[in-house]
């Protein structure tokens, strides 16, 4: 009997495991498109609203009420209260050298901080093609998460981020998935990637259930639903 139940434990182990992992599910929808290309997708804190090209434009969660937003960049930077993204965002090229924990990175510019749901990581990427780093709130515990991904959203439980693959021919872009990467442990599964997008700029909602991220072939913003 013993014999049994230890490869089914196993089995159930990593099954439970497999499951954790998040994945869009379903086809994507659109939920904005304009004339012009739109870019960027930021949730609201609330998760009412998406907000994109650097918050100069919002509509509803539901695909309603789509207008420019005045004063657009306080808007985003409102949900912004931790010293070291803030310097993170304000100063990417000096940061590295002045947070202390970052030093390691001095002469590297940092991009797309994102804080964590919990508020006690922050998961940013490094220049010169370095990859994706994570440091503790203050700045502590800095260290390297992927070599692959940009752009990186957090799941709402913050045990994993999704980021964006991109492909190119050198000149334009070609390709963009989007994969998840566990936060303990470094490792990557596919999240989405269809020949039919060209999926970047990822960006979970506050509640996890759903993802929002930009077609670089057609300008539309599209949203997923997210299990785990």
């Amino acid at each position: 009997m013993s014999k049994t139940i230890l490869p089914l434990s196993l089995l159930l182990f990593f099954g439970i495991g497999l499951y954790a992992q998040p994945k869009a599910v379903g086809e994507p929808r659109v939920i904005a498109k304009m004339s012009e290309p739109l870019q960027r997708p930021v949730w609201s804190a609330d998760g009412t609203k998406l907000l994109f090209h650097s918050g100069q434009w919002e509509i509803s969660a539901n695909g309603s009420n789509l207008q420019r937003v005045e004063k657009a960049t306080g808007a985003i930077r409102q949900s912004v209260n931790n010293e070291v993204l803030q310097q993170m965002t304000d100063q990417p090229t000096k940061a590295a050298s002045q947070l202390k924990g970052l030093e390691s990175l001095s002469g590297y510019m940092i991009y797309n901080p994102v804080l964590s749901p919990k508020g006690d990581q922050i998961v940013f990427q490094a220049s010169r093609h370095a990859g994706l780093f994570i440091c503790n709130a203050d700045g502590s515990g800095l260290r390297r998460l992927s070599t692959q991904g940009e752009r990186a959203t957090w799941t709402a439980d913050g045990n994993y981020i999704v980021a964006q693959i991109e492909g190119n021919d050198g000149h334009i872009i070609t390709k963009g998935e989007l994969i998840a990467i566990e936060v303990a442990t470094g490792a990557i599964s596919a999240f989405f990637a269809s020949n039919k997008y060209i999926a970047l700029s990822p960006a979970i909602s506050p509640d996890g259930k759903k993802i929002a991220f930009e077609d670089h072939a057609s300008g539309v913003i599209y949203v997923m639903d997210i299990i785990q």
